[in-house]
């Protein structure tokens, strides 16, 4: 059990006389009875999942034992569900989880969970396909219990249940990941808004549930969550007033936060109570972490499939956000969204005083450099007055494979505050600089590989082969494009085919099969070589002998 957690008082049996004789009979054999009470592992939610097919849509389909908790990957299907006998629930669209989500995913089959409540049948509507459908149970010991926040864990943060109030005995996959906050983002979490207040630590261990097991993802998606009664949750580990990296906003999560209101409010909007909530929660963390709650800043997007924005650009968003501004979705719905500017003044008010702090900045010489090459970093270091902080050890780091910030150099401040260093650039990278309490935003710095291609003569017969190698440094995919030039003087594709590569160096034979001009592309990536043009004639009396060849670079 939880650290400072109490176990519920028991009620007393009725001691009646059959019983008194039990009990003496107990106690003479040293065996007192206990009345068992619900360990971890009883409240622990229960997975499972079922198979539907396209037939099944518009039944009703009766699930595998009851649920409260179910999500499918797919778009275009919604979902309601009821008790055995009782009254359907709402209409709520079954989603893959899209934006929601790590910053580098290792599948595309996660889903958003949908809170319903006791279930055990449920009907399907929209877009007919066969569908895995996911499902959490979660028993009753978890699921119906009044919880009260706990005073601030840390000095200054609101009132909040605990992870181990709302998931006693839940645990993440690995430990937390920390990146920095400069922004906020706001969610709704899409689920039915009926719910009562003891419903949502059950909803909250619910969510945790899936994103863990059915999802794959390595804790809660969310780093804090809020109730339409105002109660705030902690969500994913690793100190609430950590810049703890979520899985809540694909391609953002290493340089945000995310606060997810329970229930669905797309034409519904947020209650009174959670405003302050939200006001209450944002005005403390963005404060802890040395930025505002209202105005702009710059961000680095680090792409993703449903960031609205390639890797790499830097866009200019609100320091608390909807997650629409950042990915390709809805969230936090229309009418949420509408109060963000609300959620911005309140928490401004409730924000205090930024610190006077140490800045640094880190600006690289290029956005993008060749392989093996030098990246070039400088900046000024200022003390908490804004003087020259002169003589200070300054950390450049890398984000390394690990997903974690690695020093990679260490360079000094001058007596002006400024200092450079360089790094051989072998792989592109999130870069910033520390000194002492002062953090620089971060940036990226593109690698480009070193693409050579050849080809060992400019002409072949028709039907004959022509050869290409060549060498891409790092070693890496590579394909090559085939076109011809038609009559009219345009390109047509042939052929686009990958060439095995090993150790870097590559090598492979194309047969060209009509008589005319070809042009030959090899690429990695969006990296391109010159192209080889490579002509294929009628007679073999205008073919001349193969030579080295000149390479293209």
């Amino acid at each position: 059990m939880a650290s400072g957690a109490t176990l519920g008082r028991v009620p007393p049996t009725a001691l009646t006389r059959r019983r008194a004789l039990a009990l003496s009979a107990a106690a003479g054999t040293g065996l007192l009875l206990r009345p068992r009470l619900p360990s971890a592992q009883a409240r622990a939610p229960r997975a499972f999942s079922m198979q539907v097919a396209p037939g099944d849509f518009g039944r009703t389909l009766a699930a595998p034992r009851r649920f409260q908790l179910i999500g499918a990957h797919t778009n275009g299907v919604e979902v309601r569900a009821r008790r055995r006998g009782g009254s359907w629930s709402a209409w709520a669209p079954l989603r893959a989880s899209g934006a929601h989500g790590p910053d580098h995913p290792k599948h595309d089959r996660s889903s958003d969970p949908v809170w319903v409540g006791d279930a055990d049948e449920l009907q399907l509507r929209g877009r007919r396909r066969a569908l895995r459908l996911q499902f959490v149970a979660v028993p009753p010991a978890s699921r119906r219990r009044h919880v009260s926040a706990r005073s601030a864990q840390v000095a200054g943060a609101p009132a909040m249940i605990t992870r181990d109030q709302w998931g006693p005995g839940f645990t993440a996959r690995v430990a937390p990941s920390y990146g920095e906050v400069q922004i906020a983002f706001v969610h709704h979490t899409v689920n039915a808004n009926d719910y009562a207040p003891q419903d949502s630590a059950g909803i909250v261990l619910g969510i945790a549930k899936y994103h863990r097991d059915h999802n794959g993802w390595n804790d809660i998606g969310y780093n804090f969550l809020v109730d339409k009664y105002g109660q705030i949750f902690e969500g994913r580990g690793g100190g609430i007033d950590q810049p703890v990296i979520g899985a809540q906003a694909e391609g953002w999560n290493r340089l945000s936060t995310g606060v997810a209101n329970i229930g669905t409010f797309s034409t519904v909007t947020q209650t009174p109570e959670a405003i302050d909530a939200i006001a209450r929660l944002l005005g403390w963390k963005m404060t802890l972490h040395g930025v505002p709650c209202e105005g702009t800043v710059v961000v680095t997007s680090g792409g993703g499939s449903t960031n609205r924005y390639a890797y790499g650009t830097q866009v200019t968003m609100q320091r608390i956000s909807g997650h629409r501004d950042g990915c390709s979705t809805e969230c936090p719905g229309n009418a949420l969204y509408a109060q963000l500017p609300d959620i911005r003044t309140k928490s401004t008010a409730h924000a205090g005083a930024l610190p006077a702090t140490p800045r640094i900045t880190c600006v690289p010489q290029a956005a993008q450099v060749d392989y093996g090459q030098d990246a070039v970093f400088s900046g000024v270091a200022t003390s908490a007055d804004g003087t020259p902080a002169a003589g200070l050890n300054v950390s450049l780091q890398k984000i390394g494979n690990s997903g974690t910030w690695v020093t990679i150099e260490h360079p000094t401040t001058g007596a002006d505050g400024a200092w450079s260093a360089r790094h051989r650039w072998v792989r592109t990278g999130r870069i910033r600089a520390l000194v002492d309490a002062a953090v620089s935003p971060s940036t990226v710095v593109e690698m480009i590989p070193l693409l050579q291609a050849r080809s060992r003569t400019t002409r072949v017969q028709a039907g004959g082969v022509v050869a290409v190698s060549g060498s891409v440094q790092p070693s890496a995919a590579v394909r090559v494009l085939i076109e011809r030039k038609d009559r009219g003087g345009r390109w047509r594709r042939v052929s686009d085919a990958g060439v095995k590569v090993r150790s870097g160096q590559f090598s492979a034979n194309f047969r060209l099969k009509t008589a005319g001009l070809y042009r030959l592309t090899t690429r990695t990536g969006p990296v391109a070589a010159p192209a080889l043009y490579v002509r294929a004639v009628r007679s073999a009396t205008d073919v001349p002998p193969p030579s080295g060849g000149t390479p293209a670079t």
